[in-house]
């Protein structure tokens, strides 16, 4: 008897028991983010009941606070304990990084920097080179491919756990570590092993279920509920997209799946798991046998999903990322970062490099904003053509200075079709990026320093510039089952409805058409093939 895993199967990706997310994968950062979940386990197992009650405020679930309702505490410690001890190395790099800064504030003044070679921490010895920007303010960089392998990352911190989802309701990612239990099964897999695509691709594939036990090592004490998850009802299958014109799918938050004849394009994947639900979406499913290329964003954990990610991994072709900006602590490689997981086609571009298509091309164009003025360079907005149609995917950037644009403008001609999302108040600056400040925030800095994109005066501005006459607005995290990545306040949605009212409002005025996307949408563009083409003859294009 042969057997499907089920729909509603979640696949966890997890290091350390923690969800798994780009700043736990590049060691630089994963150092300083290790050191920061010691942090919260401690403070948990000092005050596991004041977790408790934070958590009752809505305010506070975005917070360092663990949801497990102040018990478990023994489980915590024995976590706490594991994650000392396997992350011997990544906890010494984090103690030398900050040790790094340190010196540099009290030596680097503008002297040559030669002496201090032989000053820097032995953890970081041969891994990064010091200098000084053009104001004379010091800094280093890392050799990021040298800090990749043992003992920096080390595999056997990772895992995926295995439960069954009946509900839109999950512990948020950045506070609570996964505990084993009696409804979920850990399987020590490294993500780059071929072993978790054979689990993913037992969704679509089946296979006998002595052969699915002993291929994943399932424990005894875990099989019967390793058995509950699977089953043999075959999956419903979405061929790939046939007709004319240009397919759009949105699948929610940011992701949204573009589909002419013979070609796919999947952007920032998040998907559902499949399970009744009031609210309905498309789902892994709903997704095509084949995905040409995927295009990522930006790094944030709301766009590059590894969950989503490194289950597509056996269908995606083409995996397509920003360049980052060459060894800074706060901007890793994605490309790096992916490949050491197991994608082995991983292309980077920058801006207005191309990619041909069949039947078009796409081209990152500049991504402005939402990274709170930090020195990132790993962003990109993406240009689509295809079947004649043109679209602009902005995910979450703005329009801080319009020129930008106006100058892509001129060399791309108008837009057909544009998507993005208002975010006028993002999370402060430490909610993605604390761990890596040597030094602890000021609380009104980190307040005025947010990760802020598009109000609607921005994002009117940038349909202006491109004269698009269809704007469609990501629902940006306020689907129910995203509240485990975002952990929005109340107040955020109310915010939301305002900005898009504003925003509708006045593109009602310019007659332009506006459509909030919400859950799951579908919409056929007919061909256009009279559309201008952007000129790509003075850019550079990506292999």
């Amino acid at each position: 008897m042969s057997l499907y895993l089920k729909p509603n199967i979640q696949i966890e990706p997890l290091v350390n028991q923690w969800h798994a997310h780009l700043f736990l994968i590049a060691p630089q950062v994963a150092a300083l983010f290790t050191q920061a979940q010691l942090g919260v386990l401690k403070s948990y197992l000092q005050m596991p009941m004041a977790h408790a009650a934070a958590l009752k405020d809505p305010a506070k679930v975005g917070g360092p606070f663990i949801d497990l309702k102040g018990q478990r505490v023994d489980e915590v410690r024995a976590l706490k304990a594991d994650t000392e001890r396997r992350s011997g190395a990544l906890l010494g790099l984090a103690d030398a990084i900050k040790e790094l800064f340190g010196l540099l504030g009290q030596h680097a003044h503008g002297q040559p920097l030669a002496a201090l070679y032989a000053q820097i921490p032995e953890a970081l010895r041969g891994l990064v080179e010091l200098f000084y920007d053009l104001r004379h303010q010091p800094g280093f960089r890392f050799f990021e491919p040298l800090l990749y392998g043992e003992p920096l990352q080390d595999a056997s911190r990772q895992s995926v756990a295995l439960t069954h989802l009946e509900s839109d309701q999950r512990a948020f990612i950045f506070s609570t570590p996964r505990l084993p239990g009696p409804d979920v099964v850990h399987l020590p897999l490294r993500f780059d092993s071929p072993r978790l695509d054979d689990l993913c691709r037992l969704r679509r594939q089946p296979a006998p279920l002595g052969e699915i036990l002993e291929r994943f090592e399932v424990p005894r004490s875990e099989q019967e509920t390793f058995t509950s998850f699977l089953w043999q009802r075959p999956p419903r299958r979405t061929p790939a997209y046939d007709g004319e014109g240009l397919r759009m799918r949105y699948f929610g938050h940011a992701c949204v799946l573009f589909e002419s004849a013979g070609v796919s394009i999947l952007i920032d994947p998040l998907i559902s798991y499949g399970y009744p639900s009031p609210v309905e979406r498309f789902t892994f499913e709903d997704l095509p046998p084949v995905i040409d290329y995927v295009l990522i964003t930006h790094a944030h954990h709301d766009h590059l999903v590894l969950e989503s990610l490194l289950q597509l991994r056996q269908r995606i072709g083409t995996l397509v990322v920003p360049r980052a900006g060459q060894g800074l602590l706060q901007d890793p490689s994605l490309k790096l970062a992916l490949q050491r997981v197991g994608f082995s086609r991983v292309v980077e571009i920058d801006d207005m490099e191309s990619l041909s298509l069949p039947d078009g091309f796409v081209q990152a164009i500049p991504f402005l904003g939402e990274h709170c003025d930090l020195n990132i360079r790993a962003k990109t907005a993406y240009l689509l053509r295809m079947a004649g149609q043109t679209a602009v995917v902005f995910a979450d950037s703005s329009s801080l200075s319009p020129e930008v644009y106006e100058r892509v403008r001129r060399e791309a001609g108008k837009a057909d079709l544009m998507l993005l999302g208002l975010e006028p108040t993002g999370a402060p600056m430490s909610w993605a990026y604390g761990p890596l400040f040597p030094e602890k925030l000021d609380r009104a800095l980190d307040q005025q320093r947010r990760s802020s994109g598009a109000d609607s005066a921005s994002a009117l501005r940038i349909a202006e510039i491109f004269q698009c006459k269809r704007v469609f607005l990501y629902a940006m995290g306020l689907e129910p089952w995203l509240s485990y990545l975002m952990a929005l306040h109340p107040e955020h949605q109310s915010q939301s409805a305002r900005e898009i009212e504003a925003f509708t409002s006045a593109c009602s005025e310019r007659g332009v058409a506006v459509e909030p996307l919400y859950a799951k949408k579908e919409i056929v563009f007919p061909p256009a093939s009279s559309a201008k083409r952007f000129n790509l003859t003075s850019y550079g294009r990506c292999p």
